[in-house]
């Protein structure tokens, strides 16, 4: 019998992005995006100020998360998590250190836009608090995008 006993998960790390990392995160968007991926020069701006990059390790690479906090909000740029480790908490994790992240930078208000098809990311913002704001037409190449808002304070 298991007797209420919870499987034995490997602890994971959550760190800042090192440039030695970004190969890994661009090939792993454009497995997970296709033709709304970033482009690699643009995951270079992950080292600017006012950039917050995280990534989750745990016997290999799992996950990463971004966000620009150099205007007045933070601006949640992307999460992406490896398919084989995706409805295992790791997206709250990574959303839980861009907000952690956000509110320690004195920001007040977080946003972002996400694909209207992207069930698991909508269903994983709602948890999280964030409402929808409006929508953009024809924001990715295949799909419209909601633009969500989560107050930060309080």
């Amino acid at each position: 019998p298991d007797f209420g006993r919870q499987p034995f998960v490997e602890p994971v790390l959550i760190r800042e992005m090192k440039r030695s990392d970004l190969d890994w995160a661009h090939d792993l968007d454009c497995r997970l995006f296709s033709d709304a991926a970033w482009e690699k020069e643009d995951m270079q701006a992950a080292f600017l100020p006012g950039r917050r990059f995280f990534v989750e390790e745990g016997k290999k690479l799992e996950g990463w998360a971004g966000m620009d906090a150099s205007g007045a909000f933070a601006h949640i740029l992307s999460i992406d998590v490896e398919p084989s480790f995706q409805g295992k908490g790791l997206g709250s994790s990574l959303l839980s250190s861009l907000l952690s992240s956000a509110k320690d930078m004195g920001k007040k208000k977080c946003i972002l836009e996400v694909s209207c098809d992207n069930e698991k990311a909508l269903g994983l913002y709602k948890k999280f608090g964030f409402k929808t704001r409006g929508r953009i037409e024809g924001y990715y190449p295949s799909s419209d995008a909601f633009v969500m808002e989560k107050d930060l304070e309080g």
